[in-house]
């Protein structure tokens, strides 16, 4: 009996250890599979590092941007189309970390947790190794162009379905030619960065938007409120400048004018704790995803800032830095009645559209009423401030950056906003580094990117 009940337990012992190593290796092959699958050693896929077969990679459009066969990798037969997308298609040796081939480098290879690597279409599930991207290839070369080899980025959304229509990223290179990167650092310089993605920079006036969110909400009377502006003021010891004497401004002139004197002044009255939740519902100091791939942190830390540091922060200076594709998105929530829709580069279809983007993620971030108002702000900033001639027909509500970054290097330029078309559901952001005055150098590579974007938008592309 003793010993029938010895076995009885090393049985179950032993069960409970199978049991055990079961649930641990599906554990770990849910989590991992993927990455043990897309290791280059794995012969079924790869050759000398490199994947032997994968998918074609498309734009909305059909057009092909990538596709593998035989360890080969053929690129779009446009040297253009190749450096506007550098940072989609990736390059040859894997540098691009956000790129699709290693973002996706899974579904390009046909890869999923039932089937492993067996290579199959589907046009009914939509699984399968062929990608579409919402990216339209031509508006993304017309974006490089507009941005004329100046380094910064470009980026183009739907506000309503969250499809991204354009994202372009510079210095850039034709992936096909390779240049000697490290022989020219500066000209190269974070050119494997997806800067829409994964930079972050200091704002400069378009985070106005923010602070003028805040003050919208709780500040009494704001309609009518004025401040006075010198040019300068003295706060606790730091002067807080401004390019124009303004004289007394109220927040839509204060808006229009960019005048630094009337924000810093708000900044103090609504104190740091409150500017720093509104920065947070706006996206600060969190990631974005984006079928998976992670924004960078733009980051905002005024809770306990006071005087001249909190009028600064409030300015879009002091230490506050932003991503562009996050700001984009809440540029575009405020186009969107205060709902963010968070963007998506994938296009699904069938079964394979709930795991790449089909599903909108939606989430309100700012009230009707106050996204209402920052619109009808925003469309002044255009009439009165930036020239409606400039935008013609776009119906254009915007807003511009000069952001200092110090030292003797010359302003980033920004310029952020959104078509009020039904017909065009349109957010945008363009920043150009070291570019000088926001509405001027920014808003000119806007003004061009977004004609293209009405013209392929109305004709169904």
């Amino acid at each position: 009996m003793k010993l029938l009940t010895r076995r009885a337990f090393g049985l179950l012992v032993l069960t409970v250890l199978l049991a055990a190593g079961l649930l641990i290796f599906t554990v770990r092959y849910a989590v991992n599979a993927s990455d043990w699958a897309q290791h280059p050693t794995n012969k079924h896929l790869y050759s000398e590092g490199r994947l032997k077969i994968a998918g074609i990679l498309y734009d909305r459009n059909g057009t092909a941007l990538l596709q593998t066969e035989d360890g080969e990798i053929k690129y779009n037969e446009n040297k253009t189309v190749r450096r506007a997308l550098l940072h989609v298609t990736g390059d040859s040796y894997g540098n691009i970390v956000t790129s699709i081939p290693v973002a996706y480098g899974d579904r390009l290879s046909g890869w999923d947790p039932v089937n492993g690597a067996y290579r199959f279409h589907d046009k009914v599930s939509g699984f399968g190794s062929d990608m579409t991207l919402t990216l339209d290839a031509d508006l993304c070369t017309a974006a490089y162009n507009a941005m004329n080899g100046r380094k910064g980025t470009v980026g183009v959304y739907n506000y309503k379905t969250g499809e991204i229509l354009c994202m372009v990223s510079l210095p850039s290179f034709d992936p096909e030619n390779r240049p000697n990167v490290e022989a020219s650092p500066e000209k190269y310089e974070g050119v494997y960065l997806n800067r829409l993605l994964s930079a972050a920079y200091t704002p400069g006036s378009v985070f106005k938007l923010v602070t003028a969110a805040a003050a919208i909400d709780r500040i009494p009377n704001l309609d009518t409120l004025t401040y006075h502006c010198e040019g300068k003021k003295l706060i606790n010891g730091t002067e807080v400048t401004c390019p124009s004497a303004h004289g007394d401004v109220t927040l839509k002139e204060a808006l229009a004018q960019s005048c630094n004197i009337y924000f810093a002044e708000i900044s103090l009255e609504l104190g740091g704790k409150t500017l720093q939740r509104y920065a947070e519902n706006a996206g600060f100091n969190s990631r974005l995803t984006v079928d998976g791939i992670q924004t960078a942190a733009g980051k905002v830390d005024v809770s306990e800032a006071e005087g001249g540091d909190l009028a600064w922060a409030g300015i879009g200076q002091y230490s506050d830095t932003a991503n562009p594709l996050s700001f984009m998105a809440y540029v575009g929530a405020i186009a969107n009645d205060g709902v963010r829709v968070t963007p998506k580069l994938v296009k699904g279809k069938g079964l394979s559209s709930f795991l790449f983007g089909a599903n909108l993620r939606q989430e309100r971030i700012l009230s009707r009423e106050t996204a209402v108002k920052l619109g009808a702000l925003m469309r002044n900033n255009v009439i009165e401030g930036y020239g409606e001639k400039n935008f013609k027909g776009l119906e254009l509500c915007a807003k511009s950056g000069t952001a200092e970054v110090g030292g003797d290097k010359k302003p980033h330029s920004w310029f952020v906003g959104y078509l009020d078309r039904e017909d065009c559901p349109l957010a945008f952001i363009v920043v150009v580094e070291n570019g000088g005055s926001g509405s001027k150098v920014a808003g000119n590579v806007a003004a061009k990117v977004l004609k293209a974007a009405v013209e392929r938008q109305t004709d169904g592309k």
